[in-house]
């Protein structure tokens, strides 16, 4: 079972999540990536046989949360806390996937006694300039439009994608032509495939409102993760796809440097879409850990 919800913060933003699985069950938060929304739930019948609730939460401007164009990523723990009261949940489970490492990472310094455990999932590291001459030419192209756009060319840039893209749907389908060569042939057969569709309808969802919330995001990831390591004392077992073009194997050696307590495991063959591909490993090792 899976709902859409629809929170009114204080400030009158909305927050737009979805709350999977049973209700009863052990709590588990993910942190989605980005492009990321709440709508990447790949199975929830993974979730019954495991006893998991997961609870996904859009940050601003991505699928139906409104926006909010000046935010920090430490700021967006308010979201969380609020998320959790409405759903009646007092501690998480955390799973940063992807450029959702940095808000589970943040999350847990700041409100440590709320968390359990983290998991992280084909995640980011905190990265020096030489890391960044390791990424794609197209990732290398995102990391610079997202930390160095003033906002009134980030505006411009986003409104211009909008006319010359689209929103919604058809910027689903540009995004997968354009990330076609950084997804292994395996990752590839499964966007095309009927199980794909879970990844096809994330990717709408992330640009439903087009792309202002997008760019704000990638700026906030791409630089400087103001994150007080010291005060994260829970496990965290990282996952990465041995073929993964996007955060490779080796940028868990930068994670552990801040995180001496992370445990790594690596899935061979496998690429950068684990939190779709190897769901059930990620949510079985979640509920043996309990």
């Amino acid at each position: 079972m899976t709902s859409d919800e629809l929170l009114t913060l204080a400030d009158g933003r909305t927050v737009s999540y979805s709350d999977s699985g049973p209700r009863t069950g052990r709590c588990v938060l993910l942190c989605h990536g980005l492009p990321g929304a709440r709508v990447q739930v790949p199975s929830t019948a993974v979730l019954d046989t495991h006893g998991i609730r997961l609870i996904i939460i859009e940050r601003p401007g991505l699928g139906r949360s409104g926006p909010q164009p000046i935010r920090t990523i430490a700021g967006w723990s308010t979201d969380i806390n609020a998320v959790l009261t409405a759903a009646g949940v007092d501690t998480v489970t955390l799973v940063g996937y992807s450029a959702g490492t940095p808000y589970a990472l943040s999350y847990a310094s700041l409100y440590p006694e709320r968390v359990q455990s983290i998991h992280i999932v084909s995640g980011m590291a905190p990265s020096a300039a030489a890391d960044i001459k390791k990424l794609t030419p197209m990732n290398r192209l995102f990391h610079s439009l997202g930390n160095s756009l003033p906002p009134f060319m980030r505006r411009t840039v986003a409104s211009a994608a909008e006319v010359f893209i689209g929103s919604g749907e058809r910027a689903a389908v540009f995004g997968i032509k354009m990330m076609r060569k950084t997804f292994t042939t395996a990752e590839n057969r499964f966007i095309d495939a009927a199980d794909g569709i879970v990844f096809r309808t994330m990717l709408a969802e992330n640009f439903r409102q087009g792309y202002d919330g997008y760019l704000v995001d990638m700026g906030l990831v791409t630089t400087h993760w103001p994150i007080a390591y010291e005060q994260i004392y829970h496990p965290i077992h990282a996952v990465y796809g041995s073929d993964d073009r996007i955060t490779p194997p080796s940028v868990a050696k930068d994670l552990q440097a801040v995180l001496p307590q992370t445990t790594v495991s690596i899935i061979p063959d496998a690429g950068h879409l684990l939190i779709f591909t190897a769901w059930d490993l990620v949510i079985a090792r979640i509920a043996n850990e309990a």
